[in-house]
């Protein structure tokens, strides 16, 4: 018997469209109007693509069609395909232009790539630069899987790429002035941090991640109030007495009036990570490395005149 959510065929994009069209219109008739077709037309295109991945995508009633759980995911990817297909037409019809695809965390694309591409941009005006924001544990992933040329990543980063070292990341934790824990002490663990409420990014941020393992590995149980991926979210939740944040030292905090520590591990050193511009070893072309090359150099020269 086979798996009723495995994928059973080859899905054709007409066949997207029309229940996209449904989706949205919540009529197969309505659709049909909008796909100037017919309406057995398009209730075979959803049959087709029901079929095709093996599960109901609208519930029929009196009352139109609405989407079902799995309906709800296949318009959401149908959704970034037709994106993608927009962008190729784009990209066709801009000739000559380039593109990259380039993954950070916003915290990065604050700190390192706002003022690179200042310069960088007005320089190469036939490239159009696209900034995929995600967490740096997930961009790994998303540069391995081809979603985005290059990404600012942890290292290491494996085989199959290849990085230039950016900048490195402390986790740190942030309260307001005349806190308890601003004691004029520098070092703080995360058992010393468990009385309090945190707020602190999800675990697909290196920080978020590295402060998690280190509570799971000692056994402690964080009571963990809010979560946020933006670091200025987190040091104003700080700042408003909503609990203490831990995030990475790359945020820019100017504005805020926040003392920090640095959080230590159980063994006594630095919890962070080395940050890195990373893309695929042999599928990146010359240009796009150059690209990368020129990141890590611009951030070495900021950073030596800090």
């Amino acid at each position: 018997m086979s798996d009723p959510n495995s994928v059973s065929g080859d899905v054709a994009f007409r066949d997207l469209q029309a229940f996209v069209s449904v989706a949205t219109t919540g009529s197969f008739r309505s659709a049909a109007e909008r796909m100037y077709t017919s309406q057995p037309s398009v209730s075979r295109a959803v049959a087709r693509l029901e079929r095709a991945v093996g599960a109901e995508l609208l519930a029929r009633g009196p009352r139109g069609a609405r989407l079902t759980a799995a309906g709800t995911i296949v318009a959401e990817h149908a959704q970034r395909i037709a994106g993608s297909l927009a962008a190729l037409r784009t990209d066709l019809a801009e000739g000559l232009q380039s593109r990259i695809r380039l993954g950070a965390a916003a915290t990065a694309a604050g700190s390192y790539l706002a003022p690179f591409l200042a310069e960088w941009i007005p320089a190469h005006p036939t490239v159009r630069v696209e900034v995929i924001e995600d967490g740096a544990a997930k961009l790994r992933e998303r540069l391995t899987a081809g979603e985005c040329d290059l990404a600012i990543v942890s290292l290491p980063v494996g085989d199959k790429l290849e990085a230039i070292p950016l900048a490195h990341l402390t986790v740190r934790a942030y309260f307001p002035k005349g806190h308890a824990l601003d004691d004029g002490g520098d070092a703080i663990t995360a058992e010393e941090l468990i009385p309090y409420p945190l707020v602190l990014n999800d675990t697909n941020f290196i920080a978020g991640r590295l402060f998690v393992q280190e509570c799971e590995a000692a056994g402690l149980f964080p009571r963990i109030v809010y979560r946020s991926n933006v670091g200025q979210t987190l040091a104003s939740l700080a700042e408003a007495g909503l609990g203490v944040a831990v995030f990475g030292d790359t945020v820019d905090l100017r504005g805020y009036e926040l003392a920090s520590r640095a959080v230590h591990t159980q063994e006594g050193s630095l919890m962070g990570r080395e940050l890195a511009v990373a893309w695929h070893r042999t599928e990146t072309p010359s240009w796009m490395r150059e690209f990368g090359a020129d990141l890590a150099a611009f951030q070495r020269k900021r950073a030596a005149r800090r």
